[in-house]
């Protein structure tokens, strides 16, 4: 009996993957150099300046059509949401502000009234031996 030696596995994948890879870096190459000749530099220039001019007319055309119909344009909505933006912005520095003052408020609260070194006079209603009497009633104006 003899001994074989068992034939190599083929992975399938792994023969795509080194094929998709060099074909990826060959196509880059050819690619690098066909954008460095001028010809091609000048043609795809042309290419993408007629392009942004198409565009551009369309906007044009576009804006007038919006205009009847009473809708508003890219650029309006554009210019709609940097205002509704400023104004959130500002909304919130005064929400700020608020909240800045409420707890400025109370922490003056926690704090308490200011202490004196004097004692609170004494009231009105109390006589010089501390007791206490019904306060006096203002007196009426009599109608004239």
């Amino acid at each position: 009996m003899s001994k074989e030696t068992p034939a190599p596995r083929v992975d399938p994948l792994k023969a795509w993957r080194e094929w998709f890879v060099q074909s990826e870096r060959e196509w880059s190459e050819t690619l690098t150099r066909l954008m460095k000749e001028d010809a091609t530099a000048r043609a795809v220039g042309q290419e993408i300046n007629a392009a942004l001019y198409a565009q551009q007319m369309l906007k044009q055309g576009m804006a007038g059509s919006l205009t009847m119909m009473n809708i508003p344009t890219q650029d309006q909505l554009t210019a709609l949401a940097e205002r509704l933006g400023s104004l959130e912005d500002a909304v919130a520095r005064v929400e700020a502000g608020f909240v800045q003052l409420r707890h400025t408020l109370d922490a003056t609260a926690r704090a308490g009234p200011a202490r004196n070194r004097k004692a609170a006079p004494r009231a009105a209603h109390e006589d010089a031996s501390g007791t206490r009497s019904p306060p006096a009633k203002p007196a009426r104006k009599q109608r004239a």
